[in-house]
């Protein structure tokens, strides 16, 4: 079992290591196509430009959501005093003001 004549498939395995392709046709011009490709990509369309401009507003928006919730719990407590002061939440109280 112990065979000590080489295997073909290693020596062919080791010319093909020798033998180097040619790929200076491949990188000429390689930095050029790759961004013409790149540019002919990056044509804004009208989804593209809105998708854009709604991400870039987000933060704006954002900040409108928290300062409306600010408000609104503002103007909940302010009311929320109101009838208190004027007794809407005390039944009998109401009782008085509608007769």
């Amino acid at each position: 079992m112990n065979n000590s004549s080489p295997d073909p498939l290693d020596a062919i395995f080791a010319l093909a290591r020798q033998q180097r392709p040619d790929t200076s046709r491949a990188e000429y011009g390689f930095e050029t196509r790759l961004m013409a490709r790149l540019r002919e990509r990056r044509m804004p369309d009208a989804a593209s430009v809105w998708s854009v401009i709604t991400w870039r507003m987000a933060p704006l928006f954002a900040a409108c959501v928290v300062a409306l919730a600010l408000w609104q719990a503002l103007v909940s407590a302010e009311a929320n005093d109101a009838a208190v002061a004027t007794g809407l939440n005390n039944p009998v109280a109401g009782e008085i003001w509608g007769n």
